[in-house]
């Protein structure tokens, strides 16, 4: 858990003894529970797919130096991974000749497609949405990229 505060220390109390610590709003609701985790490479995202009522996973990833809206960014790898793992376990499913559909499937109400959100907007010469729709596109393809990793156990699939 990582708590940000000002910069500047809060001046002593007119006795001299060191002010107590502001309440923290997060830390009143957030109960930690096993060791802490570690912090990743500077700039890492932590995005989770799948609702809570199915599969999910938590994707540690940092993204594109060219991304510059992180919220399209994490809409398109939820999407572009559900979607790509949905299929690649359908797949194995089918060319297995399994008789029941795989477990770990994430639930098909949690994928939720953006296109439209994200669509570039014109506004004559210029994109007005530029940063969003291609945080979209680039997060769909990471998503879709970090899917297929994940499924063949760390090697990308040929």
């Amino acid at each position: 858990m990582v708590v940000l505060s000002a910069c500047a220390p809060l001046p002593p109390n007119a006795d001299g003894s060191a002010p107590a610590a502001a309440p923290n709003a997060a830390s009143a609701t957030t109960t930690l529970v096993g060791p802490p985790v570690p912090a990743g490479p500077p700039g890492e995202t932590r995005i989770v797919v799948g609702g809570s009522g199915g599969y999910h996973v938590t994707l540690k990833l940092v993204p594109p130096s060219q991304v510059c809206d992180s919220d399209a960014f994490a809409d398109g790898v939820r999407y572009g991974y559900a979607l790509t793992w949905n299929r690649l376990i359908m797949e194995q499913a089918r060319d297995s000749g399994a008789k029941t559909p795989p477990k770990r499937k994430f639930d098909a109400s949690s994928l939720q497609s953006h296109e439209d959100q994200y669509k570039i907007q014109w506004n004559g010469n210029e994109r007005t949405n530029a940063c969003a729709a291609d945080g979209y596109l680039i997060g769909r393809i990471v998503g879709t990229h970090q899917a297929s990793v994940d499924l063949h156990g760390g090697k990308v699939a040929s």
